[in-house]
């Protein structure tokens, strides 16, 4: 059974191709209105007063940290069940990851680990909604105001989950959305920065752009100041979004809820199909909880190994259908073992990596893409258990 079914793919449209060639064809490739129509429509989503586009969401985090001042000596508490980004980021500038275990059920942190280890030493917490799942955002929430500790939301898979009503990225002082190839939503890749600390977001959007204070319209006083010493007021980086990015990723946020609604349709195919399956547990969603699906993935039973779900992955990837091991427990990954002197157990996080399949999971995906993956699942399940009898 040849099936061609990949991971993921992005659903572009006329209206994204005439939007970036519109942008290709202006006089700025940069900072230009694409970009501000972008960020506007990021910030009005949310609600915020402010929205910074980046090249990616690992930019919009990193400079979202520097700003904070986050660096050597400093501890920032991260999700341990996520993917490695924003861990790599705090690693980058000097700092500290401590790894907080998940939540066997939302697969998001879990908020009493969070709060068992926060120090002095902390700088900010990092919580991400994994694959679009909310649930616990007000628990960590709660937790970082107690402490007094800045509450950084990783949205970058949840663009239009709401939980009671509440958007995602709005829980924090900062949150990060992410618009790469495989995002529910594309720029091609992006991040976009949410807030309404004013100088936040002053100070992201001069890093973005190699410290620059200039105004990307250009006004008649801006024209006047012609020194770099005039305009430059910091160090920063070439973190900028391109007009074209920015005019892909605005003709998709119109988009926002018909791509929802498509993909809902997308996972409860998946969900009717898989959900009486002994062996797989679908994701669970609890009430309140209005799910932007960034993607579908499942997890074997205890009675299946590390070993075990690699091979039915691979035995997917026979049948030339996407799958991958979304996350493994960013603690283990050898390049943060390399850099990190200590690192404290996570053990729901260590446990349940060893068995997630991410499976394919896109907006145009068709009810007989979904059979022919669930069969095929089903296929290589049946033949890891005969193996081991």
């Amino acid at each position: 059974m040849s099936s061609h079914i990949p991971l993921s793919c992005a659903d572009i449209t006329n209206s994204e191709i005439n939007a970036a060639t519109d942008a290709l064809r202006s006089e700025r490739l940069a900072l230009g209105c694409w970009t501000s129509r972008f960020e506007k429509s990021v910030a009005q989503h949310v609600g915020s007063n402010f929205g910074i586009a980046t090249n990616s969401a690992y930019t919009a985090m990193f400079i979202t940290l520097e700003f904070l001042g986050i660096g050597s000596g400093d501890e920032v508490i991260t999700p341990a069940f996520a993917n490695p980004w924003s861990a790599a980021c705090v690693i980058q500038l000097g700092a500290t990851p401590i790894f907080a275990d998940c939540d066997p059920r939302s697969l998001n942190m879990d908020a009493r680990d969070v709060g068992a280890k926060i120090t002095q030493k902390t700088k900010a917490i990092i919580a991400s909604h994994t694959y679009g799942n909310p649930t616990g955002i007000e628990s960590l929430s709660k937790v970082a105001q107690e402490q007094e500790v800045p509450l950084i939301e990783d949205a970058g898979q949840a663009i239009g989950s709401k939980l009671h009503g509440r958007k995602v990225g709005t829980f924090g002082r900062v949150a990060i959305f992410a618009f790469h190839s495989t995002a529910q939503l594309t720029s091609i890749d992006g991040g976009v920065i949410v807030t309404d600390d004013d100088a936040l977001a002053s100070g992201c959007a001069q890093l973005r752009s190699h410290g620059l204070t200039s105004d990307p319209t250009i006004t008649t006083d801006e024209l006047q100041r012609v020194r770099a010493d005039e305009l430059m007021q910091s160090l920063g980086h070439g973190f900028r979004m391109s007009e074209v990015h920015a005019a892909v990723g605005a003709i998709q946020m119109n988009r926002l809820d018909e791509i929802m609604e498509r993909r809902s349709e997308v996972s409860q195919w998946y969900i009717q199909r898989l959900g009486g399956v002994a062996d797989i547990m679908c994701p669970t969603i609890d009430k309140g909880v209005e799910m932007s699906w960034d993607g579908f993935v499942i997890r074997l039973s205890d009675r299946f190994s590390r070993e075990d779900r690699d091979e039915v992955i691979r035995g997917l990837h026979r049948h030339e259908i996407g799958a991958a091991d979304y996350f493994q427990s960013v603690p283990t990954l050898p390049p943060i073992l390399n850099k990190c002197a200590e690192v404290h157990p996570c053990p729901v996080a260590d446990s349940i990596s060893q068995r997630m399949i991410a499976l394919p999971f896109y907006t145009l995906m068709t009810r007989r893409e979904v059979d022919i993956v669930c069969q095929t699942l089903e296929l290589m399940i049946t033949r890891s258990t005969l193996s081991d009898t």
